[in-house]
């Protein structure tokens, strides 16, 4: 049982700071006491199916490993997690407390949808209609404070162009051509305002990209990512003043792979342009988005009249996805679709650089992103209130 003193709610946070900042928007919509635990090592693809193997495994030093993180009884009763890493953890938290802890994941869904208490999908990764699945129009969002204190960090004149960069995805082709091309017009904008361009890297922002603006652009005043203290995941006293930025530049524009880049541009009420990239379409990924939206459809079709025959094309969907056959497809032009849709942010291209754009007042996404729908789910499977209450 857990004690008085401990809450019952944990957030696992790993190294991606977007997938940190959705998990964080849900456990403050709880309003109930969380501890955080890090399990925040950098790294990717099969070194980091490695490293957490050996975090979870029987031997001595697994479980000093785990005993410095915090990953001990007494066991929560609800685990937040977002992302692969967090995920596997989450699940061994469950099987530690008996199955006592209830799991809602953000985002993709890295085994069987059914084996998840809720899974919260945002709109860049396709899942069919379920139970257990809460589907989003934009991603959790949570309200961040501006930094007064970094105001004197930014010497440069205003009217602020800046260029937020984020990193490589397998989902797009990013044109350095088209980073010089929108750096350019940030310039020109610049030159004719009397202001100063200003470029912000990611911890995911290859040098190449830097290079391609920087040679666009004119004595430009570059931030570059560093590490930053707990939770703080985009500035600190010697890094870039990331806040800062999104609140007082003129206008942002944000690579289209970042999409908590782009949710924060679009709540802090700074005009905010989107650097879109070329989809990169294999043959593989065409299948895939084609298989699930044929068999979705025919689900669907099949719910009413045989539902057991539904059942079982969503059991043999969620079978090949488990077995890495035939994953859910993601597609993060949708989020794009989505920001556009409620004129949120535009395309860079359809950038003016001889007009200032109207910056707006700052928006609340909360309600758009549905975090509210999310947090209501989440008291009715822990039991806080009634299923009637909660709706």
């Amino acid at each position: 049982m857990a004690s008085a003193f401990q809450p019952d709610i944990w957030i696992l946070q790993t190294h991606a700071s977007g997938d940190n900042e959705q998990c964080l928007a849900l456990a403050e919509a709880l309003d109930r006491p969380v501890v955080i635990k890090r399990i925040d090592w950098a790294g990717k693809g099969e070194m980091d199916r490695v490293l957490t193997r050996r975090l979870l495994s029987d031997t001595d030093d697994a479980r000093r490993k785990r005993q410095e993180l915090g990953l001990q009884a007494p066991w929560p009763s609800l685990v937040i997690c977002c992302g692969r890493r967090a995920s596997r953890v989450a699940f061994w938290v469950k099987e530690q407390s008996g199955g006592r802890t209830r799991i809602v994941s953000i985002g993709r869904a890295h085994r069987a949808i059914e084996s998840y208490d809720l899974l919260v999908g945002t709109p860049q990764f396709l899942l069919p209609k379920r139970p257990n699945v809460v589907g989003l129009r934009l991603p959790l969002v949570r309200r961040r404070p501006v930094r007064q204190a970094h105001n004197a960090i930014v010497s440069a004149p205003k009217p602020w162009f800046t260029i937020l960069l984020g990193g490589e995805v397998t989902d797009f082709d990013t044109s350095e051509t088209a980073l010089k091309e929108i750096a350019l017009r940030a310039q020109m904008a610049a030159d004719r305002h009397g202001g100063s361009v200003i470029v912000c890297t990611s911890r995911r922002t290859p040098e190449s990209w830097v290079a391609a603006v920087e040679g666009a652009l004119y004595r430009p005043r570059i931030y570059r990512w560093s590490p930053v203290p707990a939770n703080d995941n985009h500035a600190n006293d010697n890094g870039n003043p990331y806040d800062t930025l999104l609140h007082e530049s003129a206008c942002l524009f944000v690579t289209a792979d970042s999409a908590s880049m782009i949710l924060e541009g679009c709540g802090s009420g700074t005009p905010t342009y989107v650097i879109e990239s070329p989809r990169r379409l294999d043959l593989r990924r065409l299948l895939r988005r084609s298989l699930f939206s044929r068999v979705s459809r025919i689900s669907e079709a099949l719910r009413e009249r045989l539902p057991r025959a539904s059942e079982r094309l969503d059991a043999a969907q969620d079978w090949l996805h488990a077995r890495r056959i035939l994953r859910y497809p993601r597609d993060l032009r949708r989020i794009q679709d989505a920001v556009y849709d409620l004129e949120l942010a535009m395309p860079a291209s359809s950038f003016d650089p001889t007009t200032l754009p109207t910056r707006k007042a700052a928006s609340d996404l909360t309600t758009p992103s549905g975090l509210h729908k999310v947090a209501a789910r989440c008291r009715i499977l822990h039991g806080w209130v009634p299923r009637r209450a909660a709706e």
